[in-house]
């Protein structure tokens, strides 16, 4: 019997996974971004109009995915340090 399919958001577009854990690699690799690109989970969508998002966590290691979660994949220090 195959899996139920888990969809995610990643940079506002859909995406499918068979698997639980992901890591940021498979992020990357699902929307083709450098292997330097940040994975961040969207905590409070959408971020304050003109802020940086103050509770996103960094995806550094393998996660658990569950349905209708959103991610972004962004170039490294897209939003600096705090």
């Amino acid at each position: 019997m195959e899996k139920e399919k888990i969809t995610i958001l990643i940079n506002q577009r859909p995406f499918h996974f068979h698997q639980e854990m992901l890591g940021p690699a498979d992020f990357r690799n699902a929307i083709g971004a450098p292997s330097d690109y940040e994975v961040w989970l969207i905590v409070h969508s959408p971020d304050p109009e003109g802020q940086l998002p103050m509770d996103d966590v960094q995806i550094i290691g393998s996660t658990h995915i569950h349905n209708g979660q959103k991610y972004r994949v962004v170039p490294p220090g897209t939003f600096g340090i705090r």
